[in-house]
């Protein structure tokens, strides 16, 4: 006598939903051998190799029409192409793994750095090669704005992770007529710096850089610190203002742990 399996045995057995079960078997999937008027579904031993089958095939993101299909005429060699797709996906989720692995020990190797960084609230300039961008333009004033534009960027960008687990440097732009306006608080954008070479970029050139530790709603003394500093030295703004978070709530739920470096682009000597 062949053993029965009831459809609350299978989802212990496999971890999977009764309302999962149920939905396999109504696309016909995985019917139960057994359906009794009590309502009592019954598995035999035949279903759970199609089951070990679908769930391996599910867990490498094969569609259910395309598992249907294997299963229906399923031979040596269809079976040997299907073995070919697993490996090959393989092969990708152990790049995705590689690639996640060392985007992590560059984000610790970050956070240690800002942990030690002691150069707050000192002007300096720099020079920047051109960096290229994701954009999501429009008007922003709240960091819970900001993070979810970031969110979208981050899925237009197709990456899996979120952002405490990745180096891209993420930021916002001030408006150069908002900055001249001491309207330090309305953001035109939001961006996610990328190795793509975009469309949109920030242009390549000296930037007076300026690190400060803490929330952001103390930016409008550090602006007008910069801005007398600026008026002392002689040096024009020559753009939009960038704002890069550093450390920030990905990383800490503690506003004094924040760390945001401005970059202020500058007019050529």
């Amino acid at each position: 006598m062949k053993k029965l399996y009831k459809i609350g045995e299978i989802s212990k057995l496999y971890n999977i939903s009764n309302d999962i079960l149920r939905y396999y078997e109504k696309i016909g999937l995985l019917v139960p051998d057994i359906k009794k008027e009590n309502g009592y579904r019954y598995y035999s031993e035949k279903q759970l190799w199609k089951l070990n089958n679908i769930r391996s095939l599910r867990n490498l993101g094969v569609g259910l029409k395309e598992i249907t299909d294997f299963l229906e005429t399923r031979s040596i060699d269809k079976t040997s192409e299907m073995i070919d797709f697993q490996l090959e996906k393989i092969d990708e989720n152990l790049n995705k793994l590689l690639k996640l692995k060392k985007e992590l020990k560059l984000k610790k190797k970050k956070i240690a750095y800002f942990k030690n960084f002691q150069e707050y609230e000192i002007p300096k300039i720099k020079t920047f090669d051109r960096r290229y961008i994701l954009l999501k333009s429009g008007k922003f004033q709240e960091e819970s704005e900001i993070n979810l534009e970031l969110k979208k960027l981050k899925t237009i960008s197709q990456e899996d992770n979120d952002f405490i687990f990745t180096e891209s440097e993420i930021g916002t732009i001030i408006k150069l007529e908002n900055w001249i306006k001491d309207d330090y608080y309305n953001y035109s954008g939001t961006f996610i710096v990328t190795t793509d070479k975009m469309e949109t970029f920030i242009e390549a050139g000296e930037y007076l850089t300026y690190f400060f530790r803490g929330d952001y709603s103390t930016v409008g003394e550090h602006y007008k610190k910069l801005k007398k500093y600026m008026e002392i030295n002689g040096l024009q703004v020559n753009g939009d203002i960038i704002e890069i978070y550093h450390i920030e709530m990905h990383i800490t739920e503690n506003k004094n742990e924040y760390v945001t470096e401005i970059q202020i682009p500058l007019e050529k000597i």
